[in-house]
């Protein structure tokens, strides 16, 4: 999802342009968790939403279910204390709604309180998967663009969580 400046939003799955519903309104904030919503429920798997926001900030998050409590525009309004339906049948209690996160969050602080030598270079990598070493001892990722316009430097740490190996190199 790319914010422009005016609050509207281009979507991609996939590489693909998402468009919003023939004769709809342009997608927007608002948008976000109907978008969710139906490419989860089309694709029937997590998935890894990145937002690009318009001062450069970029967001990663992995949604694994329906955005509880989200409203599109087709759905009617309910009141939450509504415990009857119209025709009468009971339904069910009124799910929790989901907190909201600011658009910005602090940055969060890692600490390594021992160890490394004074003045020492210390590299950071966040960890997006796991591959298995083939037979020969080698091992390959592959990493979508997207996460690798996230690396500041073009750097990749590969760890070997058994033989404690660890190999720097460049996105490539």
């Amino acid at each position: 999802m790319t914010i422009a400046p005016d609050g509207t939003m281009t979507v991609a799955v996939d590489g693909t342009p998402f468009e919003p519903p023939r004769f709809g309104p342009s997608w927007n904030r608002a948008s976000f968790a109907e978008i969710i919503d139906t490419v989860l429920r089309a694709h029937g798997s997590p998935v890894r939403v990145v937002i690009y926001e318009t001062d450069g900030a970029v967001f990663t998050d992995l949604i694994t279910r329906p955005l509880r409590g989200s409203i599109t525009s087709s759905a009617p309004p309910r009141s939450r204390g509504d415990a009857r339906r119209a025709t009468g049948e009971l339904v069910c209690a009124p799910e929790p709604l989901i907190e909201a996160a600011p658009l910005i969050a602090p940055p969060r602080v890692v600490q390594g309180d021992e160890g490394f030598l004074a003045g020492e270079e210390v590299a950071v990598a966040i960890i997006v998967r796991h591959v298995k070493a083939s037979a020969d001892g080698s091992a390959r990722a592959l990493l979508e663009p997207d996460l690798c316009r996230a690396s500041a430097t073009g750097e990749v740490v590969l760890a070997g969580r058994i033989s404690g190996t660890c190999v720097f190199g460049s996105i490539t």
